[in-house]
């Protein structure tokens, strides 16, 4: 693939076989045969045993990603050690590189709207997305309230962490964003130029390496339920 632009620095290179989603977030939701469930509106469930990958980033854009990945795993296998809040409604850390996990949590939603593959199709980030590029290729994360991404988790799921799905778009608080599940945990990116309210900025990874990772107020249940209402109400590309 030779000649072509890199999509992240712009540059001209061969391109490397790039995941969208990291692999790391698709291992857990494998079965003993290396499969997990694809759930979509627009054809059945199937089972795939590869990460959508696409040919996007050069080899240095892809080692860059690749760091932010390394740090980001590490994270993420250590959500149920985290604290609990006396409230009961999440866990959280305060020793978070803030830089390292906003940056993973950016480049997810900007390979998204990047990926022509139909699983991201629904992810437009418009003009969004050259400002998302531009604060990951000079590795900036931008403050708290800058396309924000709150966490939610099922804990001690019994079938849905063997479940991916499509991103797809949901208002967040009165602002357009995202929403990503991988199995059990759920992202909801918020994409806006508007001011964020004070009382979000808390669910938000704070620049002070504070990440809290709410425990979802649903059951899996009602999950699948949600699911089945949302692909009979509207057209999901």
């Amino acid at each position: 693939m030779g000649g072509d632009l890199c999509r992240l620095c712009k540059r001209e290179a061969e391109l490397r076989y790039s995941h969208i989603l990291p692999e790391f977030l698709y291992s857990p939701l494998y079965d003993e045969l290396h499969r997990t469930m694809l759930v979509s509106s627009n054809q059945k469930e199937k089972f795939i045993q590869k990460g959508v990958r696409e040919y996007l980033l050069c080899q240095e854009c892809e080692t860059k990603l690749s760091r932010y990945e390394g740090y980001a795993v590490k994270v993420i296998q250590n959500i149920p050690n985290f604290g609990e809040d006396s409230s009961g409604y999440f866990v959280f850390s305060d020793n978070i590189d803030y830089n390292l996990f906003k940056l993973f949590q950016l480049s997810i939603l900007w390979r998204g709207s990047v990926s022509s593959n139909q699983m991201f199709a629904n992810v437009n980030l418009g003009k969004h997305e050259e400002k998302i590029r531009v604060m990951l290729d000079q590795e900036n994360p931008g403050k708290t309230s800058n396309y924000g991404c709150f966490m939610v988790r099922i804990p001690e799921p019994q079938k849905i962490h063997r479940i991916i799905m499509p991103p797809m778009p949901e208002k967040q608080f009165g602002h357009n964003g995202y929403r990503f599940m991988t199995g059990n945990l759920f992202w909801y990116f918020i994409v806006s130029s508007h001011t964020i309210q004070e009382t979000v900025k808390p669910l938000l990874l704070q620049e002070t390496g504070i990440l809290r990772v709410w425990t979802a107020p649903w059951s899996e249940q009602e999950v699948y339920a949600n699911i089945g209402k949302l692909f009979r109400s509207r057209k999901i590309k």
